[in-house]
């Protein structure tokens, strides 16, 4: 009925019941499905930050590789090791604002739909 645009009053004389208990199952099924997603969220943002923490490593690796194994051979020896430490430092600084940001970008949307929540009790009232 709520997926059909039906107020809560439509709903209530619908099912025969009172408009407060409309309103009151309606709070919960937000509510869960707000969790649902929320949950979703975490599970598929763990998954994306462990990928990202993966390549980061992989470009260390390769950076370290390309650091040690430099030949005298190679051209500008010392700017290609530069170039491969700073590309090193760069991942660290990758992961740990990856590690971070992402918790607190999950607590701020929580934080956001609540505050929405709110909003949208008061003005009902």
């Amino acid at each position: 009925m709520l997926a059909r645009s039906m107020t809560e009053s439509e709903i209530a004389q619908q099912l025969n019941v009172d408009q407060t208990t409309v309103s009151r199952d309606k709070k919960a099924i937000k509510e869960e499905s707000q969790q649902f997603v929320f949950n979703l969220a975490k599970s598929d943002l763990s998954f994306y930050f462990k990928q990202r923490l993966d390549s980061l490593e992989q470009a260390k690796r390769k950076a370290w590789d390309i650091c040690e194994n430099t030949s005298d051979e190679t051209i500008n020896t010392d700017k290609v090791k530069l170039l491969s430490l700073k590309l090193i430092i760069a991942a660290d600084e990758a992961a740990i604002k990856l590690l971070s940001e992402g918790p607190l970008m999950l607590t701020m949307q929580s934080m956001e739909d609540r505050l929405s929540q709110v909003e949208a009790v008061e003005n009902v009232e």
